[in-house]
C-alpha cells in the first residue's frame, strides 16, 4: 500500500510539472490567438476595386510578417454620401461601438478617412498609439504633420502620363488635352495639381477638365472628339446628381468609340478601355501602410511625413488596347497585361519537368545500351513492315484509280475523266460536310464507278448512236458487274467502291438502275459520284455526242434536281461552278491519256490479222 501511494504520488507529480512547463505553454500559445489588433479604416465602400486591393496589399504584408494580427474593418462610403451629419452620426455609433475596444494601431485609407479621423479619431480611439494614414493626395492641409501619426502622401505623376501619350501620339497633331474627374474629394485635389501642371509644362495646348458630367454627356464628348484631342480618365464614381457607379462601368461606358487612346492614372482601370499609362498601384499603397505599422511596432523612428518618391507606380499598358490603336513605343521596363502567352511561357512547369524526365531517362539509357540496341533492331523491323504496309494500301490506291481511267480509256474517253470525277467528289465531299477520312476514301474510290464495264462488250460501248432497248438492258449490267468484282468483307478501300459501282445510276427520286433505292438509302460516295459523274460526261466529248457548254450542264443538273440528283447536292454543285470547273480545268496529262489511241491502235493490228 505504501508503494502505491509512492507511485500515485510520482505520478501526480510528474504531470502537474508537465502541466506548468512552457512547452505546454508555448503549444496552448501557438493556438492561433491574436496578439494585435488593428483596425482598417477605408474612405469608400467594399465593392470599389481601389478598396480591396489597399486591404490585399495590407493583409499580405502583416501575414506574412510572423505578427498574429487580428484586422477589424469600418468604411465610411464617402463615395456616396460625404456629409457631415452622416460622419457625426458614424463618430457616435463608433465610439460606443469601441468603448471597451483596445488598438494596437489604425490605418486610414485615402483622405475622407483622414478626414473623419481628425474630427473624431481621438474621442473614438484615445488610448491608441500608433496611426498610419495612406493614399492621401495633397499633403498641403498637413504640412506641419498629425502628433502621433504617418501620412503617405498619394500623388500621380501626371506629368509623365502627360509626356507618354504625346510620344505615343507624337504622329497626330494633338491640339488638346481631355482630363475627365468627379466632384469627390481625391478628383478635387487632382484637379487643382492638373491645372497648375498644364500651365506650367504644357501651355502649348489647351485643356479641357469635366469634372460636373454625367456619363451620358461624357459618352457625348468622347463620341465627338477628334484625332487632335487625348483624354486622361483621371477618377469617376459619383455624378453631379449624387449616382455612385461601380469603378468600372463609367469607363466602360464612354470609351467605346475613343478616336484616340485613353490614358489612366491607377491601375485598376486598365481592362476597361483604357490603354495604360504611368499608374499607381493600390496594392503598394496597403503594402506601404503595413510595413510602416510594423516600424512603429518595432520601435523604429519613421518620419510623420512620408512623400511620393514614385517607388508605387509603373508604365502598365492593356496589350489589346496597344494593338487596337496601333501603338509601338512602350517604355522599357513597362507591364503590358492581356498579352498573348508565349508557347514556354505557357508551357514553363512541363517543360521542365520534361527536361528532368528526359535526363533521368537518359541516365538509364546509359545503364541499358545493349538492351536497347536489341530493342533497336525488332523496332527497324517493325518499321519496315509498317512502311511496307503503307506502300501497299497506297499502291492498291494507285492501281484502283489507274484500273477506272483503263475502263474509261475502253470506252473511248479521256482517261482523265475517273481523275476530275475523284477530284470534283472529293471537293464536293467536303462542301457535303463529310469528314476528311471520308474525303481521302471517296477521292481514292470513284475512279472505280464504271469498272463493271469491262464486261460490256465492245459493240455496245463503242456503238455511236442511241442505244437500243435492249442494248441499254445490258448496258446497265455493268452496275451489278462492277459491284462483284469489287464486294470483298474485309477490305473496307474495295467495300466502299463496290457501293459506288452498285449505286451510281440509282436516282434520289426512285427508279434509277439497279432499282431498289432512293434517296438516303443510297450511299453517300454513290450520290456525290453521280453528279460529279454525269456533269463531267456531258461536258466531254464522247463517241455518241459532242461536248455540252456549262450552261446546258448545269440546266441538266437544276432539271434533275430532286429526281436523279439529291437536292443538297445540286445546290453545293451550283453554287461553286466557278471552283469546280476550275478543278476539272486543272487535271493534269499523263501516261494515261495515250490508252485511247494505243488501245484503238492495238484493235486495228488485230482485225487487220
Amino acid at each position: 500500500m505504501k508503494k502505491l501511494r509512492i507511485i500515485l504520488f510520482i505520478f501526480f507529480t510528474g504531470l502537474f510539472c508537465y502541466l506548468l512547463s512552457p512547452a505546454v505553454f508555448a503549444t496552448t500559445n501557438d493556438l492561433g490567438i491574436y496578439t494585435k489588433e488593428i483596425l482598417i479604416v477605408q474612405s469608400y465602400q467594399r465593392d470599389y476595386y481601389h478598396t480591396r486591393v489597399l486591404e490585399e496589399g495590407i493583409e499580405a504584408v502583416l501575414f506574412d510578417s510572423g505578427e498574429k494580427v487580428r484586422i477589424r474593418y469600418e468604411f465610411l462610403d464617402t463615395k456616396s454620401s460625404l456629409d457631415a451629419d452622416n460622419f457625426k452620426a458614424l463618430a457616435e455609433l463608433m465610439t460606443q461601438k469601441y468603448q471597451q475596444v483596445s488598438l494596437d494601431g489604425i490605418i486610414l485609407c485615402d483622405d475622407d478617412a483622414l478626414l473623419f479621423y481628425n474630427q473624431y479619431g481621438k474621442t473614438i480611439w484615445p488610448n491608441t498609439t500608433y496611426v498610419v494614414s495612406t493614399g492621401i493626395n495633397s499633403l498641403r492641409p498637413y504640412s506641419q504633420g498629425i502628433p502621433g501619426m504617418v501620412i503617405i502622401e498619394e500623388r500621380p505623376d501626371v506629368s509623365k502620363n502627360v509626356a507618354l501619350a504625346l510620344e505615343q501620339n507624337q504622329a497626330k497633331a494633338i491640339k488638346t488635352l481631355h482630363f475627365i474627374y468627379d466632384e469627390t474629394t481625391t478628383s478635387n485635389e487632382m484637379r487643382s495639381d492638373i491645372v497648375s501642371m498644364l500651365a506650367e509644362k504644357y501651355p502649348e495646348y489647351e485643356s479641357q477638365h469635366y469634372f460636373d458630367k454625367t456619363p451620358e454627356e461624357l459618352k457625348t464628348i468622347v463620341d465627338n472628339s477628334g484625332d487632335t484631342d487625348l483624354f486622361f480618365y483621371v477618377l469617376y464614381s459619383r455624378d453631379r446628381n449624387g449616382i455612385t457607379y461601380h469603378y468600372d462601368e463609367v469607363p466602360r461606358y464612354i470609351l467605346k468609340n475613343a478616336k484616340n487612346p485613353v490614358y489612366a492614372l491607377w491601375d485598376f482601370y486598365l481592362g476597361t478601355g483604357v490603354v495604360g499609362g504611368y499608374v499607381a498601384s493600390s496594392y503598394k499603397y496597403g503594402e506601404s501602410a503595413a510595413n510602416t505599422l510594423l516600424d512603429l511596432w518595432a520601435g523604429q523612428s519613421v518620419s510623420p511625413l512620408v512623400y511620393e518618391d514614385g517607388s508605387h507606380y509603373q508604365y502598365m499598358f492593356d496589350y489589346n488596347v496597344l494593338k487596337t490603336y496601333q501603338l509601338s513605343y512602350v517604355p522599357e521596363g513597362a507591364t503590358v497585361i492581356n498579352k498573348p502567352v508565349s508557347y514556354f511561357e505557357k508551357n514553363k512547369n512541363l517543360i521542365i519537368l520534361f527536361s528532368v524526365i528526359t535526363g533521368v531517362l537518359i541516365t538509364i539509357i546509359g545503364l541499358l545500351l545493349y538492351a536497347i540496341r536489341e530493342k533497336n533492331i525488332l523496332n527497324q523491323k517493325t518499321v519496315e513492315i509498317a512502311d511496307l504496309n503503307q506502300e501497299i494500301v497506297d499502291t492498291q490506291k494507285v492501281l484502283i484509280s489507274k484500273l477506272g481511267a483503263v475502263i474509261e480509256t475502253r470506252s473511248f474517253e479521256t482517261a482523265n475523266h475517273v481523275k476530275r470525277v475523284a477530284r470534283v467528289s472529293a471537293y464536293l465531299a467536303r462542301e457535303y460536310g463529310l469528314s476528311e477520312r471520308d474525303v481521302t476514301i471517296l477521292s481514292a474510290v470513284s475512279p472505280m464507278h464504271d469498272v463493271g464495264k469491262i464486261g460490256i462488250g465492245e459493240n455496245i460501248l463503242h456503238k455511236p448512236g442511241r442505244l437500243s432497248e435492249q442494248e441499254f438492258e445490258i448496258m446497265k449490267y455493268h452496275t451489278n458487274i462492277g459491284y462483284e468484282i469489287l464486294k470483298s468483307s474485309e477490305r473496307e478501300m474495295l467495300r466502299y467502291a463496290s457501293l459506288v459501282a452498285l449505286e451510281h445510276h440509282k436516282k434520289w427520286g426512285g427508279g434509277g438502275y439497279p432499282s431498289g433505292k432512293s434517296g438516303l438509302d443510297i450511299h453517300i460516295f454513290a450520290r456525290i459520284t453521280a453528279i460529279a459523274d454525269v456533269y463531267d460526261a456531258l461536258r466531254s466529248i464522247r463517241s455518241y455526242k459532242e461536248a455540252w457548254s456549262q450552261e446546258s450542264a448545269v440546266a441538266y443538273l437544276l432539271e434533275e434536281k430532286g429526281k436523279f440528283f439529291e437536292p443538297k447536292l445540286v445546290d453545293i454543285f451550283v453554287t461553286n461552278i466557278v471552283e469546280i470547273e476550275a478543278l476539272r480545268s486543272a487535271t493534269s496529262e499523263d501516261e494515261l491519256n495515250d490508252f485511247s489511241q494505243m488501245y484503238k491502235y492495238l484493235k486495228e493490228q488485230m482485225m487487220d490479222e
